[in-house]
């Protein structure tokens, strides 16, 4: 099925938005209301991005000078959905990123004296799935082609073809996802 006008208008505008905050992509696809963009670190974009606000826009970008912010082809990413990066997060081809879903490299503040601010890295597999409401925490990383359940706290790693739920996120199974699959 070949996309509408009205689809490459949206798209043309969404492009805009972006490149507007100093975000390069190529076509970018938003469905709903236009994303709440950050780009005062370097945000790199793959190709057919999509995301969707419908209900809540989502918020996208790199937050701090020397933040990055990497998102493969084929991503998708859900209303309500935060994605940002105060210094590095990555994020695989083909990954779908859940409504209210939000991906934190930092935990932004001190919660006492004794437990600093404290900024590490994420990186998002290719073709994961993050379901409805994930929390992914600074330092984690979630393996290829993982699904992560809906409402689960990802700290620390995930082994790539599992599926993980709960807080913390523990492997429930094992998946059996061929090499070259992806999620449509």
């Amino acid at each position: 099925m070949k996309p509408s006008l009205s689809f490459y208008l949206k798209s043309a505008v969404c492009t805009a938005w972006f490149r507007v905050h100093g975000i390069r992509s190529s076509l970018v696809a938003c469905d709903g209301r236009l994303p709440v963009l950050y780009s005062t670190g370097k945000v790199e974009i793959g190709k057919r991005f999509i995301t969707r606000g419908r209900t809540a826009r989502c918020e996208i970008g790199a937050t701090a000078p020397d933040a990055r912010l990497q998102i493969g082809d084929r991503v998708f990413v859900n209303q309500g959905a935060s994605v940002t990066a105060t210094c590095y997060v990555e994020i695989g081809d083909d990954t779908q990123i859940g409504p209210f879903t939000t991906i934190y490299d930092t935990n932004y503040h001190m919660v006492d004296p004794d437990h600093p601010l404290r900024s590490a890295p994420v990186i998002i597999g290719t073709n994961v799935w993050l379901g409805h409401g994930v929390v992914v925490l600074p330092g984690s990383k979630v393996g290829d082609h993982t699904v992560v359940a809906a409402g689960s706290v990802v700290k620390g790693d995930l082994p790539p073809r599992v599926l993980a739920a709960g807080n913390p996120a523990q492997v429930v199974r094992e998946l059996n996802v061929p090499e070259g699959w992806r999620r449509g």
